[in-house]
């Protein structure tokens, strides 16, 4: 009894051990000396994000755009069986989630 106790404390590490341990942090900022959409920017760094990491996008955007940012990624980007948390105000947007590795896929409506 005492040696199959022993060997579940070795094997049962393995699988509590936390899948979401990386951080994938994401800035939106506007680009004075650019042309390029800051949103589109921040899409392209968060496809490089590696699925159940914590995705971390911090926004300097105004308020309002900053809502549908963020709106737009929980929607397609986080898993919803995970916490998410938000923060949107005038000065700056938080948002974290588990990423769920890869957009949603849109529905197309005839």
């Amino acid at each position: 009894m005492y040696k199959l106790i022993l060997s579940l404390l070795f094997i049962f590490p393995v699988y509590l051990s936390a899948d979401f341990d990386n951080k994938c942090s994401i800035l939106i900022t506007l680009r004075f000396q650019s042309n390029e959409d800051a949103y589109k920017d921040a899409l392209n760094k968060i496809q490089q994000c590696e699925k159940y990491d914590i995705l971390s996008v911090t926004s300097f955007l105004e308020e309002s755009v900053s809502k549908v940012y963020v709106t737009d990624l929980i929607q397609n980007m986080c898993m919803f069986n995970h916490e998410i948390v938000t923060l949107i105000d005038e000065k700056t947007s938080n948002l974290s989630c588990v990423y769920r590795g890869k957009p949603r896929t849109d529905r197309k409506f005839k």
